[in-house]
């Protein structure tokens, strides 16, 4: 049985400096390696096979949140892809 590891980040950042964040994070699942280290804590994850996607975002009382989650399994799964309906972001 593998032990639990977890990494958590959270602070105030402008929108590019977000970005930067963003393009690090495409950067590592292009190269299928993702290291995470803020000092305090560090993990290293090796995204292959399906990843699960999940996107929520919402606006109310003028607070804007945008909740990206992704996950995938270390093990080769044989499960096939929901059908779902094709996503389009747009930015801008």
């Amino acid at each position: 049985m593998s032990k639990k590891r977890s990494f958590h980040h959270e602070s105030l950042q402008k929108p590019d400096q977000i970005s930067c964040i963003l393009n690090a994070l495409v950067e590592g699942f292009e190269q299928g390696t993702i290291k995470l280290d803020d000092g305090s804590g560090k993990i290293k994850l090796k995204p292959e096979g399906l990843l699960n996607l999940d996107l929520l975002a919402s606006k109310e009382a003028g607070v804007n949140r945008l909740s990206i989650k992704i996950s995938w399994r270390d093990q080769n799964c044989k499960h096939e892809p929901a059908d779902k309906s094709s996503l389009k972001i747009y930015g801008g």
